[in-house]
């Protein structure tokens, strides 16, 4: 079931590296708005910031839900009854619980994940079972945001840049020097970050897109050996299910309801029926 993570005093040292990122992130979209907001009194431009605050503020909750949401505890008591299962169980020794299929210790959150996919410093928790579908929609709200940013800016910041070095003439800049000048920075560091953080998300995104289509964790993909498929892969689309719920139509929405739940109980997994025959062998 899903619940709120618990603030003890590991979490709370954390929350520091979050908080960082949380600037980097009002600090790009504050000064997009100051350029832009000027430009408010055309259709397009207001259109423009329509469709740029329905990305960030799915940003801002998937964020949210990220830090703030539980990845998954092993329920109380479960494995010691082992019903007619013969396959070997695993025991953590640190949480002194059984762990079920997919679970691992994390040494930082100091307790057993399920489906634990990896821990994330920018979010100061574990990816998991409950989370994991905020993650990647956090990747992808991050990722259509920058690139609203990064598109949109750059005439605004080649204008700048070119006024400063003397190719073109701004009556704003003969007006106030100094707020000219402080606006050509802000735009420059926002710019220029927006263009990094683009380039790093690119293969950091496709390659998670690709571990939830395969049904793989990161953890998973580290110990497989090469061009294997696992275990767990039931098709893309109950793979896709299993992390974003059975209604597609709610798959954007970062939020856990009836339809827009993770698929199963991060316990019990499904098995391709080759991969059980193979087990059973």
């Amino acid at each position: 079931m899903q619940r709120a993570m618990v603030w003890n005093e590991q979490r709370q040292k954390g929350m520091w590296f979050v908080l960082f990122v949380v600037g980097i992130i009002f600090f790009i979209h504050g000064v997009f708005i100051w350029v832009w907001w000027p430009k408010l009194q055309s259709l397009g431009s207001f259109m423009l910031l329509l469709v740029y605050h329905f990305f960030f503020m799915n940003l801002l909750l998937s964020f949210y839900q990220c830090v703030n949401t539980d990845p998954g505890v092993v329920p109380p008591n479960w494995g010691f009854y082992m019903g007619d299962e013969t396959k070997r169980r695993r025991y953590c020794k640190m949480c002194n619980v059984w762990k079920p299929d997919r679970t691992h210790h994390c040494s930082i959150c100091n307790r057993c994940i399920l489906n634990m996919d990896h821990h994330c410093p920018w979010i100061n928790n574990c990816v998991g079972f409950y989370n994991r579908k905020f993650f990647i929609q956090l990747l992808v709200y991050v990722y259509f945001s920058l690139g609203i940013v990064a598109l949109f800016s750059l005439y605004d910041f080649v204008g700048h840049i070119f006024v400063c070095i003397g190719i073109w003439e701004s009556v704003e800049r003969d007006e106030d020097p100094s707020m000219y000048i402080l606006q050509t920075v802000a735009l420059t560091l926002a710019w220029l970050m927006s263009v990094v953080l683009i380039g790093t998300l690119t293969n950091f995104i496709s390659f998670h897109v690709k571990l939830v289509r395969e049904n793989f964790t990161t953890i998973e993909n580290l110990e497989r050996e090469e061009n294997t498929k696992a275990k767990y892969d039931i098709g893309q689309r109950r793979n896709l299910e299993q992390v974003f719920g059975p209604n597609t139509w709610m798959w954007w929405l970062p939020m856990h309801t009836q339809a827009s739940r993770p698929t199963g109980d991060g316990v019990r997994w499904r098995m391709h029926y080759t991969q059980v025959i193979d087990e059973d062998e």
